[in-house]
């Protein structure tokens, strides 16, 4: 029987992604949130999972439970091993010199510089972490019951499988690195997730770690995330053979695993070597294109033989691989399984869901978890906060009370040629604005994707934006349309000039499926506007600029609204207009 008084507190605990999440006593997903928005640090790298000003807001709004149990996302079984990983790690780069070939060496400075990065302060058990909630919690006069680290991939498998709509599905995960290796198998039934066999020994094969090193070439970075930059650019190349045949060997599935080649590290310095040989970002389009085929090539093969072991209909896909939607689009199309799952949040900062989750089931065995259908998990920005803004920030806003008018207003902007920030309730949990934290545009306006990205988001010129449309209407602007609540695929375009601004240079478009019951007033909004315009599509993309989290707060809205081409700002109910 669960304990009225008890919260769950799930904390993502990798060096990069920190994220916390609530779950409440009878097994509710309640919160969730990454640590970037409020650190303003974009994918937070090496802070704490319960760093002072995101865990002490939780507890404030949480400080009626008295008990609360923590789980992590990394076991101490694997956390126990850090202080030797990074003992090896010391040593081999002081002595890199030693390698007698000069691109061998590359390679090893480069993997191992990597490795020491993501393995930064990495403690040696979940003793010596959440040291700031237990400072909070005795101030507050509560305590911790127990703090648990579960296995990294099992946490993954949990976010993934409880935000799905699935009875029984195969569950793969596919990252960087886990607890050993960087795939894991699931099966889940009856509310019950079973791990369908691990690796026995440590195997360094990576999906992740290989699209990170062409990521890398392509002059983007992959600590800050840009793997979203080589899938943007990839549709602007075509396949080389001489890339191809460098990159496609490199790793091979074998038995539900990745291996590596035996000269891995040989073609993986020949990669590396590349950066810089190329003029320009379109230089590199072709490596992108070929890197991205790659990739799907290997992810297909390693799908397909995982279905050929345990069939099934359904799959759920989750870990930092599962956020190349453009891979995501074509799974069903080139593997067996008939329907797919992605969660809105498959890379670290979802863990902190899972790991809630399986300290809350660990409590309550038997005890079946509401299925997570919302995405609005996050903090909101109060209303007292907007009329602060309106009072002392010299700025004319207009409140309107009424949703249909407010509706009727912002899509008439939206029609005149206005960029909006659009901000409502609860933020989405996750890397991808759906609705809630949004820069919305008309999308029939072919020079919009420009505009937009020239103005607001200070981007590369080849980065695409997404068709939010109601889902209603898929069938009729998309190929192979599938529900896509969170962004999480691709689809080509039926039809390519009724809505320009949002169709990739390849002709699909990075969907959000936009439902009255999960999407509420951004649903009713894309309505307004299809009434208006018969285009049931907007153009969505996250509120920030380039390099910064998606905003947190008033402060952060009204700094993207002054210091950008923003044209309107909507808080709620107040509509804010630039002159």
């Amino acid at each position: 029987m669960a304990n009225q008084d008890t919260l769950y507190f799930g904390f993502s605990s990798s060096q990069h992604d920190p994220a916390i999440a609530v779950v409440n006593s009878n097994g509710e997903l309640i919160f969730a949130e990454a640590n970037e928005r409020s650190l303003k640090n974009k994918r937070a790298w090496n802070s704490v999972p319960d760093s002072l000003g995101s865990v002490d807001h939780v507890l404030d709004k949480y400080s009626d439970k008295k008990n609360i149990v923590a789980g992590l996302s990394w076991s101490d079984k694997s956390l126990k091993w850090s202080p030797l990983i990074l003992w090896m790690i010391y040593w081999i780069k002081r002595y890199s010199f030693l390698f007698k070939n000069g691109k061998t060496k590359t390679a090893k400075v480069y993997e191992n510089q990597v490795l020491s990065q993501s393995m930064y302060k990495a403690p040696n058990s979940s003793r010596n972490m959440l040291l700031n909630l237990e400072y909070r919690m005795v101030e507050k006069g509560k305590k911790i019951l127990i703090k648990t680290g579960f296995d990294h991939h099992l946490c993954h498998a949990a976010t993934a499988c409880y935000t799905s709509y699935f009875e029984e599905a195969i569950c793969i995960i596919v990252d960087g690195m886990g607890e050993g290796s960087s795939i894991a198998c699931f099966s889940f039934k009856n509310d019950e997730i079973q791990s369908l066999g691990k690796n026995s020994t440590l195997n360094f094969a990576s999906l992740g770690s290989y699209y990170a090193a062409v990521c890398w070439t392509c002059g983007f970075d992959p600590l800050k995330g840009e793997e979203w930059k080589l899938m943007g650019l990839a549709p602007y190349g075509q396949r080389d053979e001489r890339f191809y045949n460098l990159l496609r060997p490199m790793l091979q599935v074998k038995g539900n695993k990745l291996v590596q080649s035996k000269d891995y590290r040989k073609r993986l310095n020949e990669l590396l070597l590349m950066k810089n040989q190329f003029t320009g970002i379109l230089g590199y389009a072709n490596l992108a294109f070929t890197g991205q085929l790659v990739f799907e090539e290997i992810l297909f093969e390693l799908v397909e033989s995982v279905f050929k072991t345990y069939g099934g209909e359904n799959l759920i896909l989750s870990g930092g691989c599962a956020l190349n939607s453009s891979c995501n689009g074509k799974i069903l199309k080139n593997t067996s399984f008939k329907n797919l799952h992605v969660p809105m949040s498959p890379g670290d900062d979802g863990n902190a869901i899972g790991a809630a989750i399986l300290a809350y089931k660990k409590d309550n065995p038997g005890v079946k978890i509401k299925r997570i259908q919302t995405p609005y998990l996050g903090s909101e920005i109060k209303d007292k906060s907007i009329h602060r803004l309106l009072a002392l920030g010299k700025m004319k806003g207009e409140t309107i009370e009424n949703e249909d008018v407010l509706m009727d207003v912002v899509s008439n902007h939206l029609i005149d040629g206005k960029i909006i920030g659009w901000v409502q309730g609860k933020a989405e949990f996750g890397p991808r604005s759906l609705g809630h934290r949004s820069i919305l545009a008309d999308p029939r306006d072919p020079a919009m994707k420009d505009k937009i990205n020239a103005m607001v988001k200070f981007r590369e010129e080849f980065r695409p934006f997404a068709p939010s449309i109601l889902h209603e209407f898929g069938n009729d602007f998309f190929e192979d349309y599938a529900y896509s609540p969170y962004m999480e695929r691709t689809f080509q375009f039926f039809n390519k000039t009724a809505a320009p601004a949002v169709v990739h240079f390849d002709g699909s478009g990075r969907l959000q499926s936009v439902t009255k019951e999960i999407n509420g007033r951004f649903y009713a909004l894309i309505s307004k506007f299809h009434q208006k315009t018969n285009v049931p599509i907007l153009l969505n993309t996250s509120f920030n600029v380039m390099g910064r989290p998606i905003i947190h707060d008033v402060e952060d809205a009204i700094g993207v609204f002054w210091g950008s081409g923003l044209d309107v700002l909507v808080l709620g109910n107040t509509v804010i207009v630039k002159d």
